[in-house]
């Protein structure tokens, strides 16, 4: 496959361009044995291209990545690089405690033609700023993917502003998504660094503000555009006015989206934040995709497998009375 985004020096360039608009961050569809249903990913990805995701996000706690064995995360990257075939950037997302295993995730996916690479730090071990930067310090000169870091509470320890900007001293790193559940936090980082980094603050609700007042560019490694179902050509359409710095005519279309948030932040934000971990949306989540029409299956154990019939009845009365289905 061609390489779709230069390397190095040339990384920031690209992100300048490119890295705008809906990266989504998809689940896994499985099979009922628990393994990775090929064509049911390969159909997604059809559908993700089809409903205007500008790029695709995979392979981290959404995906199930954490819970992978290092053949299973790979043969899921080349499916996933296969379906995608250049039709839009691919990122994958790196949750490793050993820097050498982050360092051959990224080679094998560079090597399938991604594009970048979502890094959490360390959740084991490196809690200082000092550890987290001689983390990137080590990994970040051993790949030409464009580096996205994940700034979040599930990792046990968020590194400080600071840090940040001894990390992005490498050309390669090019963003940062703030996932702190913190709005003020992204537009801080947004303020300092904003002309050398892109800056994502990855939840919805706050996306035409962000993009008409604060230049947000990106919602980077969540699911609203896959989510909204029905409701997507709002979605894009106040975007476009965000964009165009028109807040004004952005609020009203912005606004007839409040019942699917509230449902979204029920199902995937109440949750991270009441848990720090995804795992107890996911079976929502995954049930969310099929009412959609997309595949997705069991969640793998030790994760609760399904919704009960109940909770999945809830869960498509909410959607419906949303405009999402």
């Amino acid at each position: 496959m061609t390489r779709t985004t230069p390397l190095g020096s040339d990384a920031r360039a690209w992100a300048t361009e490119k890295l705008n608009g809906f990266y989504m961050c998809p689940v896994s569809p499985l099979t009922d044995e628990f393994e990775l249903d090929e064509e049911g990913l390969r159909q997604n990805i059809d559908a993700f291209v089809e409903m205007g995701c500008t790029g695709l996000v995979v392979g981290g706690f959404f995906a199930e990545g954490w819970n992978m064995t290092l053949a299973e995360w790979r043969r899921y990257h080349e499916v996933v690089a296969s379906a995608a075939a250049g039709r839009l950037p691919l990122f994958t997302i790196i949750l490793e405690s050993s820097a050498y295993q982050a360092i051959e995730k990224m080679r094998l996916v560079e090597a399938l033609g991604f594009t970048g690479a979502e890094i959490m730090n360390p959740s084991m071990q490196l809690k200082t700023d000092d550890d987290v930067v001689a983390y990137f310090d080590f990994v970040a000169p051993a790949t030409g993917l464009a580096l996205v870091l994940y700034r979040t509470p599930v990792s046990s320890f968020v590194y400080s502003h600071d840090a940040v900007a001894r990390i992005a001293e490498h050309s390669n790193v090019v963003g940062v998504k703030n996932g702190t559940l913190s709005w003020t936090d992204s537009i801080a980082l947004r303020r300092r660094f904003g002309d050398r980094l892109v800056i994502s603050e990855p939840n919805e609700r706050y996306w035409a503000h962000d993009a008409a007042l604060f230049e947000g560019r990106v919602l980077f490694g969540e699911l609203s555009l896959i989510l909204y179902g029905k409701l997507r050509p709002d979605l894009h359409h106040y975007t476009d006015l965000a964009f165009a710095h028109d807040l004004a005519g952005a609020q009203p279309v912005s606004a007839k989206l409040d019942s699917i948030r509230q449902v979204y932040d029920e199902v995937l934000i109440g949750r991270i934040a009441a848990t720090g971990s995804y795992v107890a949306a996911m079976p929502y989540l995954k049930a969310w995709f099929e009412l959609l029409g997309l595949r997705a299956g069991p969640v793998r154990p030790p994760v609760k497998a399904r919704l009960s019939d109940l909770e999945r009845d809830v869960l498509q009365a909410q959607l419906v009375a949303a405009g999402a289905i």
